[in-house]
């Protein structure tokens, strides 16, 4: 017996799945910084943005930070560590369009962002998606 996620279960939208609120930090801000944030906030994953306009630069993931470990990273920035692009999705885009984004983008997080918005309203993953599997 195979199962298989109902139709209707990825026709919903992805706010009703997403982490709300991101976890960002200006391009500017030192590894060290970043590496606190991450553990302060319990992420994986903290999106680097420009400083001056807030655009999203992409992602330091926490596998990126240990290939930082033991160099001085008080003085590396952020954007220097960024290890993953920065892949977006519509709040009321449908489940299916997030798996599907997630494969084929090669990302493990999705910005979830209004078209036109520089700030993300949220954040979506794969254990997200999975944790709000109905199947």
């Amino acid at each position: 017996m195979t199962n298989t996620v109902s139709s209707s279960a990825l026709d919903r939208p992805v706010h009703q799945v997403m982490r709300h609120g991101v976890v960002a930090v200006p391009d500017h801000l030192s590894l060290t910084a970043v590496r606190r944030a991450m553990a302060d906030h319990q992420v994986h994953a903290i999106l680097v943005q420009e400083h001056a306009t807030g655009r999203p630069l992409g992602w330091v993931r926490a596998e990126a930070l240990l290939t930082w470990m033991g160099i001085e990273s008080g003085s590396t920035h952020a954007h220097r560590a960024i290890s993953e692009k920065v892949v977006t999705i519509a709040p009321d885009a449908p489940l299916r369009e997030a798996i599907t984004a997630l494969s084929r983008h090669e990302v493990t997080h999705l910005l979830v962002c209004r078209e036109g918005d520089v700030a993300g309203e949220g954040v979506v993953t794969a254990l997200d998606l999975v944790a709000a599997w109905d199947g």
